[in-house]
């Protein structure tokens, strides 16, 4: 997308805000892997034989993630094996996080299994727990893709910088008294799990974690998809820590001016990803126009997904 699509997509989004019962965001980066649906039925499959999904409660739970467009939107140019590899990645994490890591009593042991199914030199894992079974078979996926010792490395350290904030976060989720919208965004830029999702798209690109315009194209893309989880969990969501709150809260305003803050912030962080991606290297853009199809993937799969209901907003895209 360049600039001026991005600064149109936040125009509209504002201009027609007053003739609209719910609000407006344009998407221009959007399409669906043609493995989407295939993918999907692997990866539930995959989840059945390693024991993840015991009872139909679990494969309702996994149905209703809509996993069809949540690795095929963010992942949409990814060849079948590996966005295969990439679906079981994400669709355990989400898994994971929900079972496991928001009811987690123990941080420690959480880490300790972490890192153990992710060390290198770890022939196979003894490990009667099926979620790092699972872990373990998706970082032995990654090196027989071609993953290095650096790469397996650097996204152990981001998946517990991820562990650890979603920790501080959950605990926190219901204070709102005591949150700052800043804050709370900070937390969500980490907790959204773009970051390690981004790794995971750069395996031919090499380590750009390295390329500080790289990171900031990384922190923008996690912005957007962290402030369209917000916006459109703001009704389940009524009772733990939302921006849309935050911001109500802070500017002393009425529930859907602060609504209509947010949906400028998204569209604001479209048009600062574009100026990003346009500011690459050249032998980085293709990597970017994959990070711009994540994000914006990722925001319209909360708009096909059960597991939301957005009903004070609209996502248009190009038919």
């Amino acid at each position: 997308m360049d600039m001026d699509l991005a600064e149109k997509s936040c125009a509209t989004a504002s201009a027609t805000r007053g003739q609209l019962s719910r609000h407006e965001i344009n998407l221009l980066h959007v399409r669906l892997s043609p493995y989407a649906d295939v993918v999907e039925r692997e990866t539930i499959a995959w989840m059945q034989t390693s024991a993840l999904l015991p009872d139909e409660r679990y494969l309702e739970k996994v149905t209703r993630m809509a996993v069809w467009g949540y690795a095929g939107f963010s992942h949409p140019f990814g060849r079948i094996e590996e966005l295969t590899l990439y679906s079981k990645y994400i669709t355990l994490w989400l898994l994971w996080d929900d079972l496991v890591v928001e009811k987690a009593t123990d941080l420690g042991a959480i880490l300790d299994g972490l890192a153990d199914a992710f060390r290198w030199d770890r022939a196979s894992l003894t490990e009667s727990n099926p979620y790092l079974r699972a872990w373990r078979d998706i970082v032995d996926g990654y090196r027989q893709l071609g993953a290095s010792r650096d790469f397996v490395a650097r996204l152990r350290w981001k998946m517990a910088c991820w562990v650890k904030t979603a920790a501080s976060e959950n605990r926190s989720v219901y204070a709102t008294s005591a949150v700052s919208p800043w804050s709370h965004l900070r937390k969500r830029l980490i907790t959204i799990g773009v970051i390690p999702t981004a790794q995971l798209l750069d395996l031919q690109v090499g380590d750009v974690d390295r390329i500080p315009a790289a990171r900031r194209v990384v922190l923008t893309a996690s912005a957007i998809v962290a402030i369209v989880n917000e916006l459109v969990s703001v009704e389940k969501d009524r009772d733990r820590v939302n921006l849309v709150a935050l911001i109500q809260k802070q500017d002393q305003c009425d529930f859907d001016s602060a609504y209509a803050r947010v949906v400028d912030m998204y569209c604001l962080s479209l048009a600062k990803l574009s100026a990003l991606l346009n500011a690459l290297p050249a032998e980085l853009k293709e990597w970017g126009l994959l990070i711009s199809h994540m994000a914006q993937g990722f925001s319209y799969w909360h708009f096909v997904c059960p597991r939301y209901d957005p009903q004070r907003i609209i996502c248009r895209i190009p038919t």
